[in-house]
């Protein structure tokens, strides 16, 4: 199965997020429902990447990941909250995730399932890799935080861990971004 979502289906989120979002009071922090939203900025993303970057190396790859993860089991969780309906199909909820990708600007994405393996491909590439790549091409995929967000979801979903790589990224010259999720195989 391969979903993409409709533009009506982004335009009912982006309105769902103007309607529902607020700044906590005690805080500031800006929040869809219970969620912190603060990390759906391209720019942001792709700056804290690359001061990470800059103070740990290569590990800010596995940083950012491991946010990214904490972030997508938060973000399952609160569909499974306040949308249990998308729960009952899996192309529906999976076409709800492209369709809220998309509405927050990281990028339109598919999603390819067969039941054991999970393709989320970005023609355009994600947020992080498109502004990385404005800056220059990298030899290292730059979307570490999507890629654990989407593995976060994803095993949080199936309750299962998932193992993730991005195998194309435009920070690397490569035309699309595109992550690779598989179950574990039982040896």
């Amino acid at each position: 199965m391969r979903v993409e979502a409709t533009d009506e289906q982004v335009a009912s989120i982006l309105n769902d997020y103007k309607s529902n979002t607020k700044t906590d009071p005690n805080t500031g922090e800006l929040q869809f429902g219970e969620l912190p939203i603060i990390f759906a900025r391209a720019e942001i993303m792709s700056s804290i990447y690359q001061e990470l970057f800059n103070l740990v190396g290569e590990s800010a790859s596995a940083v950012l990941k491991r946010m990214g993860r904490s972030y997508g089991e938060k973000f399952h969780a609160l569909v499974k909250k306040n949308e249990e309906e998308l729960l009952e199909d899996r192309a529906v909820l999976l076409q709800f995730v492209c369709a809220e990708t998309q509405a927050i600007g990281w990028g339109k994405i598919s999603i390819e399932d067969d039941g054991k393996t999970v393709v989320i491909t970005s023609r355009d590439g994600l947020a992080s890799g498109r502004i990385i790549s404005q800056k220059g091409q990298r030899t290292k995929s730059a979307d570490s935080y999507f890629l654990g967000y989407f593995e976060g979801f994803l095993s949080s979903l199936d309750r299962t861990h998932y193992e993730s790589e991005e195998v194309e990224c435009v920070a690397k010259g490569d035309g699309q971004c595109r992550m690779v999720f598989r179950k574990p195989v039982d040896l």
